[in-house]
């Protein structure tokens, strides 16, 4: 923190030195134009911008200058930038006054070429401009970009609201928990104990969904388990029609997972494909080229439930708002897969 004051401190001064340069510039420079060329600093630049070739050339530099200092300088008003963007004009304007001055003067190779007051004052006359020019460019970036994380973030909580009420309406999915209880009922009279473990692996369930709710982010590994039990509650419905391979290897299961994310694209191919034992559904679940991959073999319901995507949608809109990284989908005629990216520890 002391370190960081610091820093602070000498770029507040060096900027200040900035400002006072600048200031000591235009006081020594803006009677010349008067003495010299019998025009005030204004017309003079209006009449070095009537060069409309010249105008357009320093412009198109001043855009490139602006765009590439905020690509690979993130730090908004940083004492480097604004250096840059100082130095950025000084090129350009060297570059301007060369262009103006250099064919009409005979000794350009000799040192007094320099020292000529009008290329001086066209050099400063072009400094003024594309300083200008840069550092507004620079204030519409600066302010565009505020725009759009505040649009991002209203996005974000949009999509993240979005989710959690699929959230919610997957804990109160009438026809889960129809199903389940029917499961159970027919459990209770041929077997108590699988009746009793079928009980707690649905209590299981709802206590993760209310624990992980409000996180962002779990573990794969705790996913993992969630939807193991997920599985076993419809592998009593579905039996040998439903066969779920999940292969991830130890090192990945500390990574992260938006939560139900995994369980909502088993759902999802469960939704809307065929499950029989004739035509058992496969769905696997292991890790390639640093992506979770959930990948089924396609055999589509006649009649499926419309969703419109809406849980695919969940998933890539909090990927996309949490992380910066999108989820990939591939389909063909005989596969369904969808990769999400790795999270590392955040």
């Amino acid at each position: 923190m002391k370190n960081l004051g610091f820093k602070k401190i000498i770029e507040f001064s060096l900027l200040a030195l900035f400002v006072f340069g600048f200031r000591v510039l235009i006081q020594e420079f803006m009677p010349l134009f008067e003495q010299n060329l019998n025009l005030t600093f204004g017309r003079f630049l209006i009449k070095l911008l009537s060069n409309y070739p010249l105008t357009l050339v320093m412009l198109l530099f001043d855009i490139y200058a602006a765009y590439a200092l905020n690509k690979y300088i993130k730090e908004e008003w940083s004492f480097i930038k604004i250096s840059l963007i100082v130095i950025s004009a000084i090129i350009i304007a060297l570059l301007s006054a060369l262009w103006i001055r250099v064919p009409i003067w005979t000794g350009v190779y000799s040192a007094s070429f320099f020292k000529d007051i009008y290329f001086n004052l066209t050099l400063f006359s072009s400094f003024v401009f594309n300083l200008i020019i840069i550092s507004l460019l620079h204030v519409y970036s600066y302010y565009s970009r505020l725009h759009e994380r505040a649009l991002n973030l209203e996005i974000g909580k949009k999509n993240r609201a979005r989710h959690q009420y699929q959230q919610l309406k997957n804990q109160l999915n009438p026809h889960f928990l129809f199903n389940s209880l029917n499961v159970l009922d027919y459990l209770i009279f041929i077997d108590q104990k699988r009746a009793s473990d079928f009980v707690r692996k649905l209590s299981s369930i709802y206590r993760y969904l209310l624990s992980k709710e409000d996180l962002p982010i779990v573990t794969i590994k705790e996913e993992i388990d969630f939807v193991n039990l997920y599985v076993d509650l419809l592998k009593e419905r579905f039996s040998n029609g439903l066969i779920v391979n999940i292969s991830i290897p130890d090192e990945f299961l500390e990574f992260n997972i938006i939560p139900g994310g995994l369980q909502m694209l088993v759902e999802n191919a469960i939704k809307h494909n065929v499950i029989s034992q004739e035509c058992p559904l496969v769905i696997n679940v292991f890790i390639d080229n640093e992506k979770i991959v959930i990948k089924n073999n396609l055999q589509p319901k006649i009649t499926t439930i419309e969703s419109g995507g809406i849980g695919i949608k969940n998933i890539r809109g909090q990927y996309m708002f949490l992380f910066r990284k999108d989820i990939q989908i591939k389909v063909d005629s005989f596969h369904y897969e969808v990769r999400l990216p790795l999270i590392e520890n955040v």
